[in-house]
């Protein structure tokens, strides 16, 4: 069946030698280098990527700082305003009630002032016409003299009535 020929299988021999010599003296070693350098520059990208990655970590916990310390100083702000609302309201109040108690005196102490002129109008009014009418019943005149001191006298006599 097979014929075994010994010059055909060490030529074979000797073709497949030179070849594995040829692959291993030119071949082999670039492909070899061009694997180590493959390699290489996927270790280098990984580590690239492992480095971006932390850089991105630091930056998301840098960020989530910063946004806590802005909420922080919101916070801050926020409760600031509201203790300002509340003073300033206060305030107002304050000012407000201050305000009303003034026009209410200035109020009170002017129905007073309206309250006197009127007794004092009055009393002058009562006075003229008791004068008058004494005048009348004696039949005879007053004189100034006489008007103004019956005058003084019915007013001091109707200020004590009033007053007591």
């Amino acid at each position: 069946m097979l014929s075994f020929e010994l010059g055909t299988f060490l030529a074979n021999l000797a073709s497949f030698a030179i070849l594995v010599w040829a692959l291993r003296r030119w071949a082999y070693p670039r492909i070899l280098a061009w694997l180590e350098a493959r390699r290489k520059a996927e270790e280098e990208r990984l580590a690239s990527a492992q480095k971006a990655l932390e850089q991105a970590q630091a930056l998301v916990a840098e960020r989530e700082q910063l946004l806590a310390e802005a909420n922080r100083r919101a916070r801050e702000i926020l409760a600031r305003a509201e203790a300002e609302a509340k003073r300033a309201l206060a305030e107002a109040r304050l000012e407000a009630r201050a305000q009303a108690q003034s026009i209410l005196q200035a109020a009170q102490e002017a129905a007073r002032r309206l309250q006197e002129q009127a007794l004092e109008d009055l009393r002058r009014s009562y006075a003229e016409l008791v004068v008058l009418g004494a005048a009348e019943v004696l039949g005879r005149e007053v004189k100034p003299q006489d008007h103004e001191r019956l005058l003084a006298e019915l007013t001091g006599r109707l200020d004590a009535r009033v007053l007591s």
